[in-house]
């Protein structure tokens, strides 16, 4: 009786393995998730258009007021898109976005920290591009 059960487990333990292969095998992999943090002083502005997985295009926008403002985006199954900033005169802007564990390039220098960073100072403005990484990534 042991034997049969353990034989009837082992029989769909093989068979789950064999399902979750053949479900990954058939949809692809869901976009990343676009994480940018946003921290500044007097009223920047910084907007994003991303274009998801599905062809939805996802148009945001985050504004500092005071002081010391912050925002933050979190988009999932974004495959790239383009943002524009803007720091007023006397006001300061860092930008900072998540590529760890994601598909997608930073636009901005890496610190020595890892993180993907911009330090953007009174009267800048202009423009990033969001694109993956054309490095193909795979697991074993």
């Amino acid at each position: 009786m042991k034997t049969k059960s353990m034989m009837i487990a082992a029989s769909l333990a093989g068979a789950l393995a064999l399902a979750g292969q053949v479900t990954a095998q058939q949809f692809p992999a869901p976009g990343d998730s676009f994480v940018l943090e946003m921290m500044g002083q007097r009223g920047w502005e910084v907007s994003c258009r991303l274009s998801q997985e599905d062809g939805d295009a996802i148009e945001t926008r985050e504004r500092g007021r005071g002081l010391h403002d912050n925002g933050r985006f979190a988009i999932g199954d974004v495959t790239g898109g383009l943002c524009s900033y803007s720091v007023p005169e006397r006001g300061e802007l860092r930008l900072t976005m998540s590529v760890e564990h994601t598909g997608f390039d930073c636009p901005f220098t890496v610190t020595e920290a890892g993180f993907c960073r911009a330090y953007l100072q009174p009267g800048d403005h202009g423009s990033f591009q969001v694109t993956r990484s054309q490095v193909a990534v795979t697991g074993s």
